[in-house]
Parts: structure tokens; C-alpha cells; sequence
């Protein structure tokens, strides 16, 4: 089994805390969006949501702080903030990060060790076992026939993964996978009375286990 290194966070620290000077900010070049002229003409969305949104911030020496406009950019996997009408790179990445969004507050943990997989969770279900996901977002370019234009579109590839015991498997929304994945849970798994179709039927699944 594999284990993965993450920053764990049960919820946010309350306090804000300045950022250490070790922690650096880093603009493009002329303040633009950084990743402006390659979203130009695109159908689709590269953002966890569109809209800049407040977050809690929680930077790689522990401290955390609050921006009021923050988006997280889900092809690059980077978490993006605003300042003066320019936009900015966390460097280096956060350890954690939570959006509070029009549809609730979502938070995201970094996966750092090394292999193609890294980058930030959602972290759908906290406890002794946590559920969470892997949303990536890549450009298609297409040509039509016979035509010039290239037609670039928003694909998403998810991917959910269980941690408990310091290991990670990878489930899919199905009963059997998950009982596969915790067999120190086949009962409860088995038993569990409710719908299981949907991811948020396989977050209360989840939940129920701790």
C-alpha cells in the first residue's frame, strides 16, 4: 500500500499571522492574470469557480492568513490571489487552503511527494478515514475539418482516494470498491442503510465510518 504524505488539517487555524519573510509573492511580469493569454477563446471553465473569492490560507511555515480574493486554477493546479488589480503566485505552494464559495466552504490539502500525483485534494469527508478528490482540469484543442480554428475546451478528470491508517487507496463511487479499500469497515459498509449513487451519497457513507 502506498502512503502519501498530505497536511492534515482538521479545520483552520482562527488567527491571522503575518507572512515570513521566507514566503514570497510572485507577479508576472506587467500584473496581469497569469494564466490570461492562454484562457483567451476558451469553452469552459479552468477555475474551481469563476468568481474571486475570500479564503483562509494556511502557508507551508504553519501561519495563516486571510485574502479576500483568492481562485484556485485547476489546470495549473496554483492558487491564485489578487492584490492592486494584479494577480499572484503563492510560492511556494500552500500547505491547505479553504474557499468559502455562493455554495459553502470547500477545502483543499496539498499532496507534495514527488510523483505525478501531487497537488491539492478536496477534502470531502475529515475523520479516522478521509474521503477525498482529485479534480484535474486539461485544455482540448481541436481543429474542424478543413478550417483553421482551433477550438479549445475544458476537460475534467476525477479521481477519489480514501486515507486511512496513513494509506492510500483509490476508490470509485461504488460499494465495492470502498469495501475493498477498508475491509476494517465491512460491516458498517454492508450494513449502511442509505442511497449510495451519487459523491455526496459516498460523503455520508464516509462520515458515517467515523
Amino acid at each position: 500500500m502506498k502512503t502519501i504524505k498530505l497536511f492534515l488539517i482538521s479545520a483552520l487555524c482562527l488567527f491571522i499571522h503575518e507572512v515570513d519573510a521566507q514566503y514570497v509573492f510572485i507577479p508576472d511580469q506587467n500584473g496581469r492574470p497569469l494564466t490570461d493569454a492562454r484562457y483567451q477563446n476558451l469553452t469552459g471553465s479552468p477555475y474551481f469557480v469563476d468568481e474571486w473569492t475570500n479564503a483562509e490560507v494556511k502557508l507551508a511555515d504553519n501561519n495563516v492568513i486571510k485574502p479576500a480574493e483568492v481562485r484556485y486554477d485547476m489546470v495549473e493546479d496554483k492558487l491564485l490571489f489578487k492584490q492592486d488589480n494584479k494577480v499572484y503566485e503563492f510560492s511556494p505552494k500552500v500547505a491547505a487552503f479553504t474557499l468559502m464559495t455562493k455554495n459553502g466552504n470547500r477545502t483543499f490539502l496539498l499532496k507534495d511527494d514527488g510523483n505525478s500525483e501531487s497537488g491539492y485534494y478536496e477534502l470531502l469527508s475529515d475523520g479516522k478515514v478521509k474521503l477525498l478528490k482529485k479534480n484535474k482540469k486539461v485544455i482540448l484543442e481541436t481543429k474542424g475539418y478543413n478550417s483553421a480554428n482551433v477550438e479549445k475546451t475544458v476537460d475534467e478528470n476525477k479521481k477519489y482516494y480514501v486515507l486511512y491508517n496513513g494509506a492510500e487507496k483509490e476508490v470509485k463511487l461504488n460499494k465495492n470498491s470502498f469495501l475493498n479499500a477498508l475491509p476494517d469497515f465491512k460491516d458498517q459498509i454492508t450494513n449502511y442503510g442509505s442511497k449510495l449513487s451519487k459523491e455526496d451519497d459516498y460523503v455520508k457513507l464516509t462520515a458515517a465510518l467515523n
